[in-house]
C-alpha cells in the first residue's frame, strides 16, 4: 500500500464482484447483530515522568514473547509458506493469465536491552515467491515492516534511530501505475524520530532519506527522496490533544531513466487532533495546505505548482465484545508512490470480527480515487480502486496456525492499460518456534 507520506488527497464506476464476495457480504451482515457497549470516559494517563518512563522502557525490552535467550538478547523465529492462485498476475484489462504462487518465508525479531535507557530491536520478514507458468516473475521480497531501530530515553524524550527495508512485488498495491506486475521496487528508509511529551504538551519530529531502486522493469526511474516533518500539540483536556504540524520534501528522480518523472519539492502546514472520544473509542484528525512544486525540463514543459487542502479523519472503534473497527478518510498529495507524484482520495474501512471462538475474522475495504500530477508524457492519469478482502485465521496447534483469504482489487481508468481486475485466493501456514 502507500507509504508513509508528508501530509494527508470520473465518479467512482460500480462493478459487479461476483459470487466470489458473498462470504464478505455475509460477513458485513453480522455488524447488525451486534449490541452496542454503553460508552465510558477515560482520562489519558501521562507518559510524562520517571514512573511512566521506566514502564515505558521494560516494555520496550520485554523478553517474555521471545522463544531463544542469547546472553541479553531475545529472539523470536518463525516460518510460513503461502500458496496462491491470482487470475490476472499480468494485471491486465483483457485476456488475462492465472498462475499458482508457492511463498515461503522467514520471520525473526530480536530485541537487545543495550542499557536501562536504550534498546536494540530488529525484524526481518522476508521470502520469495515461486509462480508455477510465469517463472520469469519469480521474485525475493521482503515484508514492510522490516527493520533495525535503537531506541533511547532521555527522561521525557524519546528518541529512535532506525533503518527500514522492503522489497514489495505486487503492482496493484498502487494505484495507478500501468502494467503493474512487472513493477518490482526496494525502498529504503533511513531516519530518526523523536517524542518529548510533557504532559500538558507534546512535540514529535523527524527525518527520513528515502531511497527507491527497481529491480523489475523500467516503468518508473530509480530516486530519493528527503523528508521532514514535525508537529506539536497541547493537551486543551486530559482526553484532547491538539496543535500545529509542518513538513517538508524534495524528490529526486533518475535523469537517466528512459520514463524519468519531475524533481520536485513539497510542503504542507496545518493543524491536528487526537481525542480519547470513550473508553472503547478514539479519533485523529489532520487538516492544512500543500504545495507540491515540479521542476519544469525539457521533458516535463507543462509542469506547474498544484496546491490544494489535505485532511484526514480517522476512528477506532470498540463496538462490544464482537466487533472492533477502524475507519479513516481524507484527501492527500503526495510522491510517495514510488516516487509517482498523486493526489487522491481514500475510505479505508477496517473491521475485525471476534464471533468465533477459534477463528478470527477481518473484512477490510479500501477506495482510492486519485490523480496523477505531471506524469510521464505529461498526461494525467485519473483513476479509481476499490481492494476488498475477507480472511478467516485459526490455530491448528500451540505453535502452528493457517489463514485463508480471498481479495478482489478492480481499478478503472482514463487509461486502458489500467484498468484491470484481480482475484486472489491464498492459504497460509505459520509455523512459530
Amino acid at each position: 500500500m502507500r507509504g508513509k507520506h508528508l501530509v494527508t488527497s470520473d465518479i467512482f464506476k460500480p462493478f459487479r464482484f461476483g459470487c466470489s464476495l458473498r462470504l464478505f457480504l455475509i460477513a458485513a451482515t453480522l455488524a447488525f447483530f451486534a449490541a452496542s457497549a454503553p460508552a465510558q470516559e477515560a482520562l489519558r494517563q501521562s507518559m510524562a515522568g520517571e514512573a511512566a518512563e521506566e514502564t515505558s522502557r521494560q516494555a520496550a525490552s520485554s523478553v517474555g514473547y521471545y522463544n531463544l535467550m542469547l546472553g541479553p538478547v531475545a529472539w523470536r523465529f518463525s516460518s510460513g509458506l503461502e500458496a496462491d492462485y491470482n487470475d490476472n498476475v499480468n494485471l491486465r484489462p483483457n485476456n488475462p493469465d492465472g498462475d499458482f504462487i508457492f511463498r515461503p518465508s522467514v520471520n525473526a525479531q530480536m530485541v537487545w536491552p543495550v542499557t536501562q535507557n536504550n534498546s536494540l530491536n530488529f525484524e526481518l520478514g522476508a521470502g520469495y515467491s515461486f509462480y508455477v507458468q510465469h517463472q520469469e516473475l519469480d521474485q525475493l521480497y521482503i515484508n514492510p515492516g522490516s527493520q533495525l531501530s535503537f531506541d533511547i530515553y532521555i527522561k521525557d524524550l524519546k528518541i529512535n534511530l532506525h533503518d527500514r527495508l522492503s522489497v514489495t512485488e505486487n503492482g496493484y498495491e498502487n494505484p495507478g501505475l500501468t502494467n503493474g506486475a512487472s513493477i518490482v521496487r526496494l525502498e529504503n528508509t533511513a531516519g530518526v524520530s523523536g517524542l518529548w511529551d510533557l504532559n500538558e504538551a507534546e512535540v514529535d519530529f523527524g527525518y527520513d532519506h528515502v531511497n527507491y531502486l527497481s529491480l523489475v522493469g523500467n516503468q518508473v526511474p530509480d530516486g530519493s527522496s528527503e523528508n521532514l516533518f514535525a508537529s506539536a500539540g497541547f493537551r486543551v483536556r486530559p482526553e484532547f490533544l491538539a496543535g500545529l504540524e509542518v513538513g517538508g520534501g524534495l524528490f529526486n528522480s533518475d535523469p537517466s531513466a528512459s520514463a524519468p518523472f519531475p524533481n520536485a519539492s513539497q510542503w504542507n502546514v496545518g493543524l491536528f487532533c487526537r481525542a480519547q472520544i470513550s473508553e472503547y473509542s478514539n479519533a485523529e484528525f489532520h487538516a492544512g495546505y500543500t504545495v507540491y512544486s515540479p521542476r519544469a525540463t525539457a521533458v516535463f514543459t507543462n509542469a506547474s505548482p498544484v496546491t490544494g487542502l489535505y485532511f484526514e479523519l480517522s476512528l477506532t472503534h470498540r463496538l462490544n465484545q464482537f466487533v472492533t473497527y477502524t475507519l479513516a478518510a481524507g484527501r492527500s498529495t503526495d510522491y510517495s508512490n514510488y516516487g509517482v507524484p498523486d493526489e487522491y482520495y481514500f475510505v479505508r474501512f477496517e473491521p475485525d470480527w471476534n464471533i468465533f471462538r477459534k477463528f478470527t475474522l477481518t473484512t477490510p475495504v479500501t477506495w482510492e480515487h486519485g490523480t496523477q500530477l505531471n506524469g510521464v508524457s505529461n498526461s494525467n492519469l485519473t483513476f479509481d480502486q476499490i481492494n476488498a478482502e475477507i480472511s478467516l485465521g485459526c490455530n491448528l496447534t500451540q505453535k502452528l496456525s493457517a489463514t485463508l483469504s480471498e481479495q478482489i482489487v478492480h481499478e478503472s481508468a482514463n487509461q486502458i492499460n489500467s484498468v484491470y481486475t484481480v482475484n486472489i485466493v491464498s492459504l497460509n501456514f505459520s509455523y512459530q518456534f
